[in-house]
């Protein structure tokens, strides 16, 4: 293996020089998470659809309650430091990440800052849409990104998080666009990665009565530290497009978009 200089482009892709970025990174983990109502002694692997069966000990096939695969690390303090998360399929590698994916219609990956300037909590969402496609070559894939956008919003009520607004907000945009088919979307974020399951299974409301549409796979990924799939860097343009937008709120007093201009007293107020 050819050693990597300090100062060279760090191989993550992430622009920093490699002392800077992934140099002192501690190992990554591939771990797919299984966990089933009864006991098992064996499991039925579907590649194709990327599932796995469980087979009890009377040899009856059942469904795992949770499945999902993940790549994690120990941190110094010893706690473990997801960086993705996907609910429900068996995902060996960046392949198979890429072809699930693709069976998505768009993945819509979101990060929100937050930011007191003034008397106003600021809250700016940046929202990424991508589309993931196979090439005519074997377990290839290309990327394209389709739109690159903010939601802005200020003083957002303390029983909503500004996270989850983004998300419903994000959400509703993309379903109330007329449809003559059934759509899938991959809805990629940072937050609240304990709930996702629940949020996934229909088992806990994003808020109040509002629960995660059945057309929406909430994933996770981490914005922050090296970049480890297109999940990890989808959120990292979205976290870089909120924190952007925030800075010229912040220094202008406004945000500026092409010739529309929006004042911080022009910025709306989410309503329950």
């Amino acid at each position: 293996m050819t050693k990597i200089g300090r100062n060279k482009p760090c191989p993550c892709g992430s622009g920093l020089k490699y002392k800077k970025c992934c140099l002192d990174r501690k190992p990554r983990a591939r771990t797919i998470i299984i966990g089933s109502p009864e006991p098992l002694h064996g499991f039925y692997y579907d590649k194709d659809k990327m599932e796995l069966t469980g087979l009890t000990y009377d040899d009856q096939l059942i469904k795992p309650s949770v499945t999902y695969s993940q790549i994690h690390y120990e941190s110094s303090s010893g706690k473990e430091k997801v960086t993705s998360r996907i609910q429900d399929k068996v995902i060996p590698n960046e392949a198979d990440l890429m072809r699930h994916l693709s069976s998505m219609e768009m993945i819509i990956s979101i990060d929100t800052n937050t930011r007191e300037i003034g008397s106003d909590r600021i809250s700016v969402a940046g929202i990424v849409h991508c589309i993931v496609r196979p090439t005519s070559e074997n377990n290839r894939f290309f990327a394209d990104f389709q739109w690159q956008g903010a939601i802005i919003f200020r003083n957002c009520p303390n029983e909503l998080s500004p996270e989850k607004f983004s998300w419903i907000n994000a959400i509703a945009r993309i379903n109330n666009q007329p449809s003559n088919r059934p759509k899938k979307y991959a809805l990629v974020s940072d937050h609240d990665l304990d709930n996702h399951t629940l949020y996934n299974n229909k088992e806990r409301a994003l808020f109040r009565d509002v629960y995660l549409p059945d057309n929406f796979s909430l994933m996770y990924g981490r914005g922050d530290g090296a970049t480890e799939n297109i999940l990890n860097y989808l959120v990292k343009m979205c976290d870089k497009k909120s924190t952007d937008v925030l800075k010229q709120i912040n220094e202008t007093g406004y945000f500026q978009n092409g010739n529309d201009r929006l004042l911080i007293s022009q910025i709306p107020v989410p309503r329950l």
